[in-house]
């Protein structure tokens, strides 16, 4: 409610961000099968698996009015609050904030970490 009467200039201020994480299996990890009791074996009810290919990514981003920040691709592993402070706000952002910059982002744990504030 405090937005809502902002002016084009003062939201052009605004960088707007957040993270996804791209998967190369179609599923979580967890994989739900319905069968008749004593049918535990049959064929039908066993799913093949490669635990070793697969994998995914995690990428953030940002958008402005006019312009949006090149896509970051995080390297192997999680994204804790150390590597979101190097990769992202150290690396893209050093220098590049003034007075009137408004960073928002999702307060996923990683953003709200006392070393990122």
């Amino acid at each position: 409610r405090q937005h809502q009467n902002w002016t084009q200039l003062q939201w052009a201020n605004v960088l707007f961000t957040d993270e996804s994480r791209f998967s190369l299996q179609p599923d979580s990890g967890r994989l739900l099968i319905w069968r008749e009791p004593g049918t535990r074996y049959h064929p039908s009810n066993i799913i093949e698996r490669d635990h070793y290919a697969g994998g995914g990514l995690m990428v953030w981003a940002g958008i402005m009015q006019d312009i949006r920040t090149p896509l970051h691709v995080f390297d192997n592993g999680s994204v804790n609050a150390q590597r979101y402070r190097q990769e992202v706000l150290v690396r893209l952002f050093r220098g590049a904030v003034g007075p009137e910059f408004i960073f928002m982002d999702d307060n996923a744990r990683p953003h709200r970490a006392l070393m990122v504030d």
